[in-house]
């Protein structure tokens, strides 16, 4: 698998903001509660921050009482935006038949076994693409 924590520290930094906003606690989660409170090291939040922010998923704010929010209603943002944000097009499963496996028979496995691994994605893409942001909490 090739996923990176990067997505689930995402989801985490969105569900909170989100979480935080909505109880009125605050209008803007600054990096630095995000990484102490999700326990994430402040250099990670930045560039995750980076990533959501570049797809228009949250909105910035600079100068005290700043930080993010998100850039629409959470029910509005689903997890595969999320997920999209994060991991952009990488492949969940990267397999590719050893070269010295050429004939027919071993062809055929590889093909069953990239087909089981494409529609494992597709399904998971679909349960994500389900689920909202508000979904969560």
């Amino acid at each position: 698998m090739s996923y990176s924590t990067a997505f689930s520290h995402a989801l985490s930094i969105v569900v909170y903001t989100a979480v935080k906003i909505d109880e009125g606690v605050t209008e803007y989660v600054s990096a630095r509660q995000l990484s102490e409170q999700i326990n994430i090291p402040n250099p990670t939040v930045v560039k995750i921050l980076q990533s959501l922010n570049r797809f228009g998923l949250i909105t910035t704010k600079e100068g005290a009482g700043g930080g993010i929010r998100l850039s629409k209603n959470a029910q509005d943002i689903t997890v595969f935006d999320v997920f999209s944000a994060i991991e952009l097009d990488r492949p969940l499963f990267k397999f590719s038949l050893p070269s010295t496996l050429n004939d027919d028979k071993s062809r055929l496995v590889g093909q069953n076994i990239q087909h089981v691994l494409s529609q494992a994605e597709k399904d998971m893409k679909k349960t994500l693409q389900s689920t909202t942001i508000s979904d969560l909490y």
